[in-house]
């Protein structure tokens, strides 16, 4: 079956709010598209980090119905050689630089086929003024409109391809003794996303979380501890979290992205 077009279309950038940037790319998508509808996934993504990008990125694409166009522009190689790519996924395409964005979010999607934009495109499609540094409003603004409006059918994208490999995010190990992971990210409420899955944390009987001189018992939910108190869960995004009840974890327990753990077996740590 040929993609079809919802007119829906998702925005993912590391640009942050407090400049236009966002909105100029939203704009220039809308002036080809306008009966295009827009959501603003995020634009608060690590700055050039395309790999953790992928990992939100790869917990969101499937909660937007089908005909979905995604655009994650996290592009710290602007104006390099580096491809555009395109995913057709689940009949949602996702867009992006190829740095490895996509191919974390669809890393566990055996069925993505990938394309590279063609060299004639952006002539194909009237783009002659392409900036060196803005390519989310000069190129995949006006892509993802093309193809959100069908006028731009994805195996007319360009030839099938492999996407590069992502920089792959640190993986947890494990020993006689426990799991060792790593803290990846901080959400806007300061709960610190591990490496560590929610498989893992099912493997122990008793899981504790050790992190520096801190142990955070695993609960089910924030209520499990007073307010103020610390905890260790497995959040809705299928990993383990570090979190403070009612409050900033990154803050009150002064941990940051890079911060080593240790997820261990209460019954014989």
């Amino acid at each position: 079956m040929p993609f079809a077009p919802s007119g829906l279309i998702t925005l993912m950038t590391d640009f942050g709010t407090a400049d236009p940037f966002a909105g100029i790319v939203s704009g220039r998508i809308l002036s080809r598209s306008p009966a295009s509808r827009i959501i603003d996934l995020g634009h608060g993504m690590p700055m050039g980090r395309p790999d953790l990008a992928g990992f939100w990125l790869g917990r969101a694409w499937r909660d937007f119905p089908v005909g979905t166009v995604h655009l994650a522009v996290v592009d710290p190689g602007v104006g390099t050689a580096r491809r555009v790519l395109l995913a057709l996924a689940e009949d949602r395409l996702l867009l992006a630089p190829d740095n490895g964005l996509l191919a974390e979010a669809l890393r566990d999607c055996r069925t993505a086929r990938y394309f590279a934009m063609a060299a004639d495109l952006p002539g194909r499609l009237g783009l002659t003024q392409i900036s060196q540094t803005f390519h989310g409003r000069d190129l995949f603004a006006p892509l993802a409109a093309a193809l959100a409006t069908g006028t731009l059918a994805p195996e007319d994208f360009g030839p099938p391809t492999t996407p590069a490999d992502p920089a792959p995010l640190p993986a947890p190990t494990r020993d006689a003794e426990g799991i060792s992971g790593e803290i990846l990210l901080a959400d806007h409420f300061g709960n610190l996303f591990t490496n560590i899955g929610a498989s893992l944390v099912a493997s122990c009987r008793q899981p504790w979380a050790i992190v520096g001189t801190q142990s955070l018992a695993v609960r089910n939910t924030y209520a499990d501890v007073p307010p103020g108190a610390p905890l260790a869960l497995v959040n809705a995004f299928g990993v383990l979290e570090l979190a403070v009840n009612g409050a900033s974890a990154a803050t009150e327990l002064g941990l940051a992205p890079g911060t080593p753990l240790r997820l261990v077996d209460g019954l014989g740590a």
